[in-house]
């Protein structure tokens, strides 16, 4: 199951005391040196540094001060309104289950305590597990999602998600295939602002340009419901189009928080998820 880790790396100091991975505001570490700081700041005889201590013409004692590393909390917020119910090249409560499974072993990888909140159209979620280190529970929880048929008429119950997060900021994967309206999607993001939200964003090619041709079955993105559509060449290429669009409209209002959207289509790629970090 190796294959499906990834790794990640915040831009941001964590600012919990439990040791770990990722660069602290925390300082007293045995890591990286930081500073020079005054003995009364940090009194600790083992760290004096006696060369600054003896050079300094005021009699004050220095002591150094190392960089901490940090613990942090990575949740996985699923939506799990109808349109995540589905099916082309892949399944997109598998694709789903995929990424969990993947953020379950890099983060267990990593030292990070992990958790998972999935909502619909209410506010109480559908799966929720608290955070833990406990790398099994997470991935009993994605095979679940292998086998769950999403049936909430909207996302409404992302608005609630703020609820089931640590008050510490933490790293929050958004996975949703943002069918709703842009609006929406602000209000969302508003809402999570004082964490560090990656938006992942499920499509399957056969949403954007169906191979399909004549009469076929087509399932609306807002309800799940299928329908019967007659499909011509203009319309193919009217939906491609309009694909297009919505992808450029998510990417600049998602900009505006601070993220840019990691976009997986017919598939979970943990290479790809490596190389949205590695790009920055």
């Amino acid at each position: 199951m190796k294959h499906k880790e990834f790794h990640y790396r915040l831009t941001w100091r964590a600012d919990g005391v439990q040791p770990g991975a990722h660069p602290s505001r925390q300082g007293g570490g045995v890591h990286a040196f930081q500073r020079l700081v005054p003995f009364q700041a940090h009194p600790d005889p083992r760290r004096l540094h006696l060369r600054a201590s003896l050079g300094d013409p005021s009699g004050h004692f220095w002591v150094r001060l190392h960089e901490q590393r940090g613990r942090i909390a990575v949740y996985a917020l699923a939506d799990l309104s109808a349109s995540m119910g589905y099916r082309g090249r892949a399944s997109k409560t598998a694709v789903l289950a995929d990424f969990t499974e993947g953020l379950a072993l890099s983060s267990y990888r990593t030292g990070d305590v992990m958790g998972f909140v999935g909502l619909s159209d209410r506010g109480v979620p559908d799966f929720h597990l608290p955070p833990t280190r406990q790398v099994g529970a997470a991935l009993m929880l994605a095979e679940r999602l292998r086998g769950f048929r999403p049936t909430g008429g909207s996302a409404r119950g992302l608005l609630h998600a703020v609820r089931y997060l640590p008050s510490r900021r933490g790293l929050v994967f958004l996975q949703s295939d943002f069918h709703f309206p842009l609006g929406f999607l602000k209000q969302v993001m508003e809402s999570l602002a004082h964490h560090d939200v990656v938006p992942v964003v499920l499509w399957d090619p056969e949403e954007s340009a169906p191979e399909a041709s004549g009469l076929a079955r087509m399932q609306d993105m807002e309800n799940g419901m299928e329908r019967l559509m007659w499909l011509r060449p203009a319309l193919r290429a009217r939906l491609s189009q309009t694909f297009q669009e919505r992808r450029e409209r998510l990417a600049a209002m998602l900009r505006g928080f601070g993220r840019e959207p990691l976009f997986l289509s017919g598939g979970f790629d943990p290479d790809a998820v490596t190389r949205y970090f590695h790009a920055g």
